[in-house]
């Protein structure tokens, strides 16, 4: 082969590889920044976590902090499921047994402690028990359509 012809397999291949990142890569990292407030009937969560989770297995998530509110900053843009999960400490028979969270939800863990601050430990006296099936994607019947940019989702659980 000579150099032209090595250039020009050179140049095709920097084209595919171009049109393979910038064709595929945007939409399916398109993310947004959802927040609210979670409350089982009048009583508001003091832990747990939110996740947002789309069709095609893209998983935003967030914890609830003491007063209720969740931040999830990675949400996936489309329709998505909720789910809510609360530590298994608070799962009683009133509340279904101790499911496990969606594939790809992080591990629970209380709020505060960014950047490897210990965090307080929850007492299981204040965790709000919900029922179990808003922890799976199939059973939780929570769904929402997350836009560009930043928005607010209250969500109310009901038993």
């Amino acid at each position: 082969m000579d150099s032209r012809s090595w250039l020009r397999a050179g140049s095709l291949l920097l084209f595919i590889l171009l049109l393979a990142v910038v064709g595929c890569g945007s939409s399916n990292k398109a993310r947004a920044k959802v927040k609210g407030r979670v409350k089982f009937f009048d009583k508001t969560l003091t832990c747990g976590t939110v996740a947002f989770i789309a069709s095609d297995g893209r998983v935003g998530s967030g914890n609830i902090d003491f007063e209720g509110n969740y931040e999830v900053s990675d949400a996936p843009i489309g329709d998505t499921t909720i789910t809510v999960t609360v530590p298994q400490g608070a799962r009683g028979p009133a509340a279904g047994g101790s499911p496990k969270p969606p594939p790809g939800v992080p591990d629970m863990k209380p709020p505060g402690g960014l950047g490897g601050t210990p965090s307080p430990p929850i007492d299981p006296s204040k965790i709000v028990p919900i029922p179990a099936k808003y922890a799976q994607t199939e059973t939780s019947g929570l769904k929402y359509t997350v836009e560009k940019g930043e928005q607010t989702k209250n969500i109310t659980l009901s038993p």
